[in-house]
């Protein structure tokens, strides 16, 4: 007969073996787990002190517990002392006083001043038709701003360019700028139209 297809019950001894060697193997982790965590500090060595040049404190002597008088000062103690409580005089230096041109201004703004603090700044387009019939002009927009929000409330034209085309496509490109919050609620922008483009 076919000794493969014979059953034999399991050897009950090995499987307790291989139990307690789990135990231990596992209590032997346990063990070096916990002396690898504390820390060890080394014992004082002989004349490592002296090597590495640390002081080691030294019992200070007894001293006589009855009152003493104290030492007299000498010249040279009171020099020292008139010399700390004499103030040194220091010299004082003008200092210019600086003047912001950023956020939070009350008055009016410049163009320069205002493409640089506006978020979104939209070019105006030459419109053809003034572009077509050789149109040319420069004008001064005003924008009012909210300060809070930061965008144009209103824009219109405090100097006109001398040609209506022109000032509408200026005044409708301005209405769209966003500044940053905090601006200065009054801005004027110079615009020019020449036949080379549009510059502010």
């Amino acid at each position: 007969m076919n000794a493969a297809l014979i059953y034999r019950p399991n050897n009950r001894k090995l499987i307790w073996m291989a139990f307690v060697c789990a135990i231990m193997v596992h209590a032997t982790a346990v063990v070096l787990a916990v002396n690898k965590s504390k820390p060890v500090s080394p014992g004082p060595i002989a004349g490592i002190d002296e090597v590495i040049g640390v002081d080691v404190p030294q019992a200070a002597p007894e001293e006589d517990a009855s009152p003493s008088e104290p030492p007299a000062i000498t010249n040279d103690e009171e020099f020292f002392e008139e010399k700390i409580r004499t103030p040194i005089p220091r010299k004082k230096t003008p200092v210019a006083p600086v003047r912001s041109t950023s956020v939070g201004m009350t008055g009016a703004m410049r163009g320069g001043i205002a493409k640089t603090l506006a978020l979104y700044a939209p070019r105006p387009t030459y419109p053809y038709e003034a572009r077509r019939s050789g149109i040319t002009g420069s004008g001064v927009a005003h924008l009012r701003v909210n300060s809070a929000a930061g965008n144009v409330i209103d824009a219109r034209m405090s100097q006109s360019t001398g040609n209506a085309i022109l000032d509408n496509a200026t005044v409708s490109a301005f209405r769209r700028w966003r500044f940053k919050p905090g601006v200065a609620p009054n801005v004027d922008v110079p615009i020019t139209y020449t036949l080379t483009g549009v510059s502010y």
